[in-house]
């Protein structure tokens, strides 16, 4: 994969705390209480991510000063004391994603105590996500986004950032939080949802245009996510559906909801649900991924 913050130009897609990350606010980016917003303006998000050693303000949260110790790590400007993609700590531990603030969504990485739980097994964290401490072999996170304490461990992302290499054949690398976490899930079809239970299949980018599919976890599950339904988190709708801006769901009252996504030759299961909403391409014109070619989202067209 080499382009791994895809254009989106028609419809806006919502990205978390906790979900996938998508460059610096700009023209194309708004950013509110470290969420990352991808808006459906026509110029192209910028990836080359900055940080200050001075605090800063997000919407309503102040950052606090990122130390400027040890070798940033990729895609974190500052204070990564490791490399994720190449977990170049020494013996018994291992490079993990952490928060530098005491939050729980990371935006550092540092060196920490490896486990003994592999990838897909579960796994229990010391204190809370952010802290960065859990009980998962080198090379991977406990990766527990609503801190339910229900997780498993999930592997990190090797080679590079512009060439992200997974353990398995069958799976993709995922760009999650801000500053970049790069993370290993399986791939999948959203038109058949072919994941796990407590999974949904979700792009691997917060972004129209995301070149694949993976399963995630489906987070707060005990809030409903259904068509219209009020979400907050890219993975936070039932299996078939996916978290957009309200701008494009007809009738959301809230600042995001649960759209559905839809076949292209068959673009009337949209209006099965909205007669305002359309079935908008996934990707452009000839930029499909193969065996993706008919997948689109429900959405009220431009």
């Amino acid at each position: 994969m080499t382009k791994h913050r895809p254009h989106a130009t028609r419809l806006v897609l919502l990205l978390v705390p906790g979900m996938l990350a998508c460059g610096r606010a700009d023209a194309t980016t708004v950013v509110e209480n470290e969420t990352d917003v991808v808006t459906s303006t026509t110029a192209e998000p910028n990836s080359d991510t900055t940080a200050s050693n001075n605090p800063t303000t997000t919407g309503e949260t102040t950052e606090a000063p990122i130390p400027t110790t040890g070798e940033p790590g990729p895609d974190l400007p500052g204070g990564g004391q490791c490399d994720l993609f190449a977990q170049d700590c020494g013996d018994g531990t291992k490079c993990n994603a952490w928060s530098i603030n005491g939050g729980i969504f990371p935006n550092g990485a540092k060196c920490v105590p490896s486990g003994d739980k592999l990838p897909g097994e579960p796994c229990t964290l010391e204190g809370g996500f952010g802290d960065g401490i859990d009980d998962c072999v080198a090379g991977s996170i406990c990766l527990d986004i609503d801190n339910s304490g229900e997780a498993s461990c999930v592997s990190y992302c090797s080679g590079s950032m512009d060439a992200p290499e997974c353990p398995k054949a069958d799976s993709r690398c995922s760009f999650l939080f801000e500053p970049t976490v790069p993370l290993c899930f399986p791939s999948c079809d959203p038109l058949i949802q072919n994941c796990g239970a407590s999974e949904t299949c979700v792009p691997n980018i917060a972004a129209l245009g995301a070149e694949y599919f993976v399963c995630m976890p489906r987070v707060f599950e005990e809030v409903p996510g259904q068509y219209g339904d009020a979400c907050a988190a890219l993975s936070g709708c039932d299996p078939s559906f996916l978290c957009i801006f309200a701008e494009n769901v007809p009738g959301c009252m809230t600042d995001y909801c649960c759209s559905t996504y839809c076949e292209l030759d068959d673009p009337g299961t949209c209006a099965g649900f909205d007669p305002l909403l359309g079935c908008v391409p996934w990707f452009g014109e000839g930029q499909a991924t193969p065996g993706y070619e008919n997948v689109g989202i429900c959405g009220i067209m431009p």
